[in-house]
């Protein structure tokens, strides 16, 4: 009995060890591959790879085997607290990580809420502008003017500025064109007052905070919290709103906007039906430059028509 039970203990040990074993060498096959994904995907140029990295990792902690795209699907199934749209970014992370490994799946079909925008009035814009000081005021006025990303006015540079044609040369951020865009004398006027000190027009990081406390004072200086919901970006939609609006051309928004793909613009043609309570039977134009453009111009509704 003494040698039978010795026999299990040393089988049962020597299992433990095995399992132990294997466990570390399939964790050091995955970290192998989620590697080699994070170099591809660097490689490739995407900005979002850190995040990619961290939902593969994220997906590993939670159980998921990589190489069984149903083990993932039943992961992501059981995170209740998970929205739909952080179950699309997650989805779209795991299937660029399957196709470096020459894997493929049938896609679990999340659908991510697109929130409708807030578009503030012009008078609501005018009055933060005039309430904050100046270089707050500055930077809002060129927000309002060209319909910039707050972050490409932020890295605006004083040689990036023309007074003379009234132009300032906007880099593009998160993927948007470079543009050379008008500018207002109000904003002219406005960065003829302030100090020349740095080659950058704004400091972001300052305004951002400062933004934060004049948006409060204001709204309630006013007595309108409407004023709480406007951000740096709610220019930038009220811009494309009212250009739309202005022009009924979806394209030169497109190009005002710095977007690459014409189907980034659509939202401004909702916006402003909404906004206008614009009737269906209204006609619309715009001009294609290429086929491209035709093709998503004739996806969104809109008839071909040569000249």
């Amino acid at each position: 009995m003494c040698v039978v039970r010795q026999g299990a203990k040393n089988l049962a040990a020597a299992t433990e060890i095995k399992t132990v074993t294997g466990d570390l060498e399939r964790q050091k096959d995955v970290n192998g591959k989620i590697v080699k994904y994070m170099a591809y995907i660097e490689n490739q140029g995407y900005k979002s790879a850190k995040n990619r990295v961290s939902m593969i990792r994220r997906l590993v902690a939670l159980g998921a085997d990589l190489d069984d795209p149903e083990s993932v699907k039943r992961i992501l199934k059981d995170q209740e607290k998970w929205t739909d749209g952080y179950k699309v970014l997650m989805v779209y992370a795991y299937e660029s990580y399957l196709k470096i490994q020459g894997g493929s799946w049938e896609r679990p079909r999340y659908k991510q809420k697109i929130l409708q925008k807030f578009i503030p009035s012009e008078a609501e814009l005018d009055a933060l502008i005039t309430g904050t000081g100046k270089q707050l005021g500055t930077f809002l006025q060129g927000l309002k003017d060209t319909g910039a990303d707050p972050g490409e006015l932020a890295q605006v540079k004083w040689t990036d500025l023309s007074f003379e044609s009234k132009k300032v040369n906007l880099t593009g951020v998160k993927g948007h064109k470079s543009r050379y865009l008008d500018i207002s004398l109000e904003f002219i006027r406005r960065l003829g007052i302030l100090p020349r000190k740095r080659d950058y027009v704004f400091s972001y990081v300052t305004l951002r905070g400062s933004f934060q406390d004049a948006r409060k004072r204001l709204a309630r200086k006013l007595n309108n919290p409407r004023l709480m919901r406007i951000s740096f970006t709610t220019f930038r939609h009220w811009k494309g709103t009212m250009e739309y609006h202005r022009t009924r051309d979806i394209l030169y928004v497109k190009e005002l906007l710095g977007h690459k793909k014409v189907e980034s613009t659509m939202i401004y043609i909702d916006l402003e039906k909404a906004l206008f309570n614009s009737k269906n039977d209204e006609f619309h134009s715009a001009v294609a430059k290429t086929a491209e453009d035709v093709c998503k111009l004739v996806e969104a509704g809109f008839e071909y028509v040569t000249g």
